[in-house]
Parts: structure tokens; C-alpha cells; sequence
């Protein structure tokens, strides 16, 4: 579903090189003046944050399990796919963090007691 979203950049209409800031764009987000909406080949957080394959998904969901800076990857897909992406991280940190870590966890702390 969120596959190759991350790669999408302003890039200059003249030289088609990224914008200085590295902005992410297409969701809600515009590019300035300039400038235009296009995929580029780098992922942001140096390539591994993106959801191009199984693995990288995999550890882009593993994140935001454990609470590590999901709320990046949330806003970041917000910028380059959709508004509403959030209905997807809201249950996975609830049901994901909350519920089935704490369960793992306690299925653990029995197991050694």
C-alpha cells in the first residue's frame, strides 16, 4: 500500500536536482515555487525507512511497535501519500505497543518464573 511513497521529492524543473531541504511532497504538502512533485531514488533516513519491500516494511512496523519514533514515520507518510494515513498507526501503536508487546512480554516473565 505505501510501497515507493517515501521516494517522492520537490525536484527544480530546470536541473531536476532535489530541493536543498530535501522536502517531501504529494499528500497534503505542495513544493514551492520552482519546483515540481517527482520520485527520486533515495528513501529518507538513509534509505531505510520505507515500505519497498517486505523487509524494510517489516522493520518500519517493528518501529512503531515499539515506540520508537512512529510518530516520524507517520507524519512523513502524511506529507507524500495521504492525510488519513494516521487510521493505519493509530490501531498498530494501541493494538501493536499496548497489547501484544505487553502480552509477549508477560508469556515471557511466566515462562521464567
Amino acid at each position: 500500500m505505501f510501497s515507493g511513497v517515501l521516494k517522492k521529492r520537490c525536484v527544480n524543473e530546470l536541473s531536476g536536482g532535489p530541493h536543498p531541504d530535501n522536502l517531501l511532497c504529494g499528500g497534503q504538502d505542495a513544493c514551492p515555487i520552482g519546483y515540481f512533485c517527482g520520485k527520486v531514488r533515495a528513501n529518507p533516513n538513509y534509505g531505510f525507512l520505507n515500505f519497498d519491500n517486505v523487509y524494510f516494511a517489516f522493520l518500519a512496523v517493528f518501529t512503531s511497535v515499539t515506540l520508537e519514533g512512529w510518530a516520524d514515520i507517520m507524519v512523513s507518510l502524511q506529507k507524500t501519500f495521504n492525510v488519513l494515513s494516521f487510521l493505519y498507526f493509530i490501531p498498530l501503536v494501541f493494538v501493536g505497543a499496548w497489547f501484544l508487546l505487553n502480552l509477549t512480554l508477560a508469556v515471557i516473565k511466566a515462562t521464567f518464573t
